[in-house]
């Protein structure tokens, strides 16, 4: 993940000097930035789905990295103006690999455990991008031959990163291992969920073999069957098959189909409240991202050094924010992080408002912007930390694969839609404000209404 982080950072602000070597429109530009987002889409749904099928991830982690080494390769290639396009599209097929990693972790971890492991995994990516400028600065000093191949500061990032791949394989292939694998193979393995603990089978086994017992005497006319003990079991039996063994929020179904998984996600009022938190969320986090870099420009007058430096500074609260999260998480519930979220989020699209209404160069535009990236970074820090975790512990273990795909779909078309509204809106900034502020604002009244259902009975492996 430090390294999705990582190539994001250096990929980016190199992509237009590069497609300006081709001549190339500006809609080109937008092209081989979707591609990456694009084909990663269908990467995470065939990844989700072969996640659940007890896939190798050692094995799936190196070919999905090939895709990145290969992806970058081809990037890094300036003898075609159609080649940085391919490479993002061959790069964006290992962007599916995350689906297994989310997976995997929510598979090994416990309820108590899952928020802190996820936030670190997040906290990884947050690193390698806060990163990023100091690569870069790295990377500009690149300027060598491998037979025509120039390597400069266009081509050195896709260079780069696809050695940072062949490393990252390496150490993949000596220290990762399966450990939901091994242990499934230990004896007495139960997969860790919200599903029933071995008491409760224990407990349904004796009262079953009870209600054995009184059907047979039934058959041999045994007085035994008269007994009310037996008949309390009975009645037991049957409430615990309904209530106990299985409860709503975790009913368990053994195909783990993808019909299945977009069922567990959407027919749960709370669970769709936070899938709805984290899709507007990044939204709002994408959409300011795009819409910076013209304020930066056109209302502030700002360098492309300052631009660079507030990205940073974006990056790095995000990152403490994580860390923060990750010390603290054992001791903040799940739901309350997700209503500090909400809240955060709701002011930070409230302060694009007077945002909307400042005149070029003002205080009021300045301080608008700050105070929005500040409160919007806390947003993003605390749902990107929570929001899969959460979602995990109220779906099916079965289908956590294919619904980490969905999520990552989700994600990935929350980060095409706000650069899309915010570069749009740019001179409807009034409208754009009523938009952010509107999704926001039902965001929070639909958390609140959510709140008691957010919690989950932690469970007891």
């Amino acid at each position: 993940m430090f390294l999705r982080g990582a190539e994001e950072a250096v990929i980016l602000p190199s992509i237009w000097p590069y497609l300006q070597m081709f001549h190339a429109d500006y809609w080109n530009l937008g092209l081989v930035l979707s591609a990456y987002y694009t084909v990663g889409i269908a990467s995470a749904i065939l990844v989700g789905r072969l996640a659940d099928r007890n896939m190798n991830l050692r094995f799936s982690g190196i070919v999905w990295n090939l895709a990145e080494i290969v992806g970058n390769t081809i990037y890094s290639l300036h003898f075609n103006m159609y080649l940085p396009l391919l490479g993002r599209m061959v790069a964006g097929f290992g962007e599916g690999y995350a689906s297994v990693i989310w997976a995997e972790l929510a598979r090994i971890t416990t309820e108590e455990e899952r928020t802190r492991y996820f936030t670190l995994v997040k906290v990884s990516l947050f690193l390698g991008v806060v990163s990023g400028p100091a690569l870069n600065i790295f990377l500009k000093e690149f300027d060598f031959y491998i037979g025509n191949w120039h390597i400069d500061f266009r081509t050195s990032p896709g260079f780069f990163m696809a050695l940072m791949w062949i490393l990252a394989t390496g150490i993949m292939f000596v220290f990762v291992y399966d450990l939901s694998h091994e242990m499934r193979k230990e004896r007495g393995y139960e997969p860790v969920s919200d599903g029933p603990s071995e008491e409760h089978f224990s407990k349904q086994e004796q009262l079953q073999e009870g209600y054995t017992i009184e059907s047979l005497s039934e058959d041999k006319g045994d007085d035994m069957t008269s007994s009310p003990f037996i008949y309390e079991d009975v009645i037991k039996t049957e409430e615990i098959d309904d209530n106990s063994i299985f409860p709503d929020d975790s009913k368990k179904s053994s195909s783990g189909s993808f019909r299945d998984a977009v069922r567990d996600i959407f027919t749960k009022f709370h669970v769709i409240v936070v899938v709805y938190s984290t899709f507007f969320i990044i939204v709002l986090h994408s959409s300011l991202q795009a819409i910076i870099l013209l304020v930066a420009e056109r209302m502030l007058h700002w360098s492309e050094d300052n631009v660079t430096f507030l990205f940073t500074i974006w990056s790095v609260e995000i990152t403490i924010f994580g860390i923060i999260l990750l010390i603290l998480s054992r001791k903040i519930s799940d739901r309350l992080l997700i209503l500090i979220s909400a809240i955060f989020g709701c002011l930070a699209s409230v302060g694009v408002i007077p945002l909307a209404f400042s005149p070029p160069t003002s205080n009021r535009a300045y301080y608008s912007l700050l105070v929005t990236i500040a409160l919007d970074g806390i947003a993003s820090a605390v749902i990107n930390a929570v929001g899969r975790s959460s979602i995990s512990k109220h779906i099916n273990p079965d289908n956590q694969g294919m619904v980490q795909a969905i999520l990552t779909v989700l994600n990935r078309l929350a980060s095409i839609t706000g650069p899309l509204i915010g570069s749009s809106l740019f001179t409807h900034k009034k409208i754009f404000a009523i938009i952010l502020s509107g999704s926001q604002i039902l965001e929070l009244v639909l958390v609140i209404l959510a709140f008691n259902k957010f919690k989950v009975n932690l469970s007891k492996s």
